[in-house]
C-alpha cells in the first residue's frame, strides 16, 4: 500500500484498518446509491446488467479507437523521422558529391595553372604546338613565366627533365634523360650537370638501364666515376676550389672517401692532408702518374682494387645563337624559334622503327618502376608483419611474466599465513602446558 501517513512517512497497522474500513463503507455506499438508481429508474436487474455491458462494450471499443490513434499517430511520427533521415542522408551524400568535385576541379585548375605548353608560329603567324610542355612551380617576370621551383618537361608525353628550377635555369636535384636514353640524378647548377650523382646506362639490345653508378659531373663534362678514385690515385687540380681560390698545389693523392658524398681525404703534392669537395673543385685523373700503394690499403695480389677508366664525354647543349643560324632539330623534328620545317627523313620505316622501340623502351621502364614498387609494398607489409609478431610475442611475455610473479607472490604470503598460524597454535599449546603443571602443582600441595 503506498498511501503516506500523517506526517508524510508508511502508515502503521491501525490507519491501515481504518482505510480498509473506510474503502468498505465507500463501496457498500456505492452499491446502495446503484440499488437507489435501479429502483428509481424501475430496471430489472436483467436490463441493469444489459445496461453495463453496453457500456463495458463502449468503453472497450473507445479503447480500441484510442490505441488505433495512438498507433497510427507512432507511425506517422516514424515515417516522418524516416523521411527526415533519408532526406538528410540524401543531402549529406551530395554534399560530399559536392565537395568532391569542387576539390577534382581545383586540382584540374591547379593543374591548367601549372601546365604551360610550348608553340611554334607557322608562315601564317599561326601557333602549331610542339608537343613540349613544362608542368610546374613558376613565376611571373613582366607578362611572361618562368619555370621557378619543382617541375618537370615532356616532349610528346615523355619526361626528360624532371627536378628542381631556378628562374628558368635546372638548379638542384633533378632526373635528367639523355638522347641516348641514359639517366642521370643528381645535381645541377646553372642549367649544367654540376655535382654528384647516379648515372644509369641504357642497354640497346634489352632495352632496360644498368645499375646506376655514382659520378662526378663539373659544369656539364663527367670528370670520373667515384669508384675510380681509389686511395692512392693522383689527381691534377685545374681551377679553383669550391669555397675559395685556386689551390697552391698542383695536384693530391686520394688517401679515402669520407662519408659526405664527393668528398675525399687528400695528401697535397705540397705537403699537409685536407679534406676537399671534389664535387666542386676542377679536377682530373692524371693517368700519367701510376698509383702508387699505400701501406695501409696494402695488397699482395696485383690488380685487386684497381680503378676502371672509360673516359669522359661532354653533352651537347642548346645555343641559340647556332641555332637561330643553322636551325637544329630535336628527334621529334621540332625548333623553338624556327618556322623552317625540318628536312624530310629518306627512311621513313627506319624513323617507324625507332619509334616503336623507344615505346618499347618507354614501356619496359614503366613495368620496372611498377614491379620495383610492387616490390617495396610487398617488403613493407613483410615488415609490418614482423612488428606485429614481435609485440604480439612481447606481450605474451610480459603477461607470462606478470603471472608468473602473481603466483610467486600468492604463494609467498600463503607460506607466511601459515607460519603465522603454526606459531600461534605452538604459543597456545606451550600456554596450555603451563597451566596444566600449575594445576598439577595446586593438587600436590592440598
Amino acid at each position: 500500500m503506498d498511501i503516506l501517513g500523517k506526517m508524510g512517512g508508511p502508515m502503521n497497522e491501525a490507519q491501515k484498518k481504518l482505510y480498509k474500513k473506510l474503502l468498505k463503507n465507500i463501496e457498500a455506499k456505492d452499491e446502495e446509491d446503484e440499488l437507489a438508481q435501479m429502483t428509481a429508474a424501475k430496471e430489472t436487474p436483467a436490463e441493469a446488467y444489459a445496461r453495463k455491458l453496453a457500456i463495458e462494450r463502449k468503453s472497450e471499443e473507445m479503447m480500441r479507437a484510442k490505441a488505433e490513434r495512438r498507433l497510427a499517430k507512432k507511425k506517422e511520427k516514424e515515417e516522418e523521422a524516416l523521411r527526415v533521415k533519408i532526406e538528410r542522408q540524401k543531402k549529406k551524400e551530395y554534399e560530399e558529391r559536392k565537395k568532391k568535385q569542387e576539390e577534382d576541379d581545383k586540382k584540374v585548375k591547379e593543374i591548367e595553372i601549372k601546365t604551360h605548353k610550348f608553340f611554334r608560329l607557322n608562315k601564317f603567324g599561326k601557333g602549331i604546338a610542339t608537343g613540349v610542355v613544362y608542368f610546374g612551380d613558376s613565376i611571373r617576370v613582366n607578362e611572361s613565366w618562368i619555370p621557378h621551383g619543382f617541375g618537370e618537361y615532356k616532349v610528346n608525353g615523355e619526361i626528360l627533365y624532371e627536378g628542381d628550377f631556378s628562374r628558368g635555369q635546372m638548379h638542384g636535384n633533378g632526373i635528367y634523360l639523355f638522347s641516348n636514353h641514359d639517366i642521370w640524378r643528381g645535381t645541377f647548377r646553372f642549367d649544367e650537370l654540376h655535382g654528384v650523382g647516379m648515372l644509369e646506362k641504357n642497354n640497346a639490345e634489352s632495352g632496360e638501364h644498368e645499375e646506376g653508378r655514382e659520378c662526378l659531373f663539373h659544369k656539364n663534362r663527367r670528370i670520373c666515376f667515384t669508384d675510380e678514385l681509389l686511395p692512392g690515385v693522383h689527381i691534377k687540380l685545374t681551377g679553383k676550389s669550391g669555397t675559395g681560390p685556386a689551390h697552391h698545389s698542383p695536384g693530391a693523392t686520394i688517401l679515402n672517401r669520407l662519408k659526405k658524398p664527393g668528398h675525399f681525404r687528400v695528401k697535397m703534392d705540397i705537403g699537409g692532408v685536407q679534406s676537399l669537395n671534389l664535387a666542386e673543385d676542377a679536377f682530373q685523373i692524371d693517368t700519367s702518374v701510376a698509383r702508387v700503394t699505400l701501406l695501409e690499403d696494402y695488397v699482395p695480389r696485383a690488380g685487386e682494387k684497381g680503378a676502371i677508366r672509360d673516359g669522359t664525354y661532354a653533352e651537347k647543349r642548346y645555343n641559340f645563337n647556332e641555332d637561330i643560324a643553322m636551325p637544329t632539330y630535336t628527334d621529334h623534328g621540332e625548333n623553338w624559334y624556327s618556322d623552317k620545317p625540318p628536312p624530310v627523313s629518306d627512311n621513313i620505316d627506319a624513323a617507324e622503327e625507332e619509334k616503336k622501340r623507344k615505346k618499347k623502351e618507354w614501356e619496359a621502364r614503366l613495368k620496372a618502376k611498377q614491379d620495383a614498387k610492387d616490390e617495396d609494398e610487398k617488403k613493407e607489409e613483410l615488415a609490418k608483419g614482423r612488428a606485429e609478431k614481435a609485440a604480439a610475442e612481447a606481450a605474451a611475455k610480459r603477461e607470462a611474466e606478470q603471472a608468473a610473479k602473481e603466483l610467486a607472490d600468492r604463494k609467498e604470503n600463503l607460506l607466511k599465513k601459515r607460519e603465522a598460524v603454526e606459531a600461534e597454535m605452538l604459543r597456545r599449546e606451550n600456554k596450555a602446558n603451563e597451566a596444566m603443571k600449575v594445576n598439577a602443582g595446586e593438587g600436590g600441595k592440598k
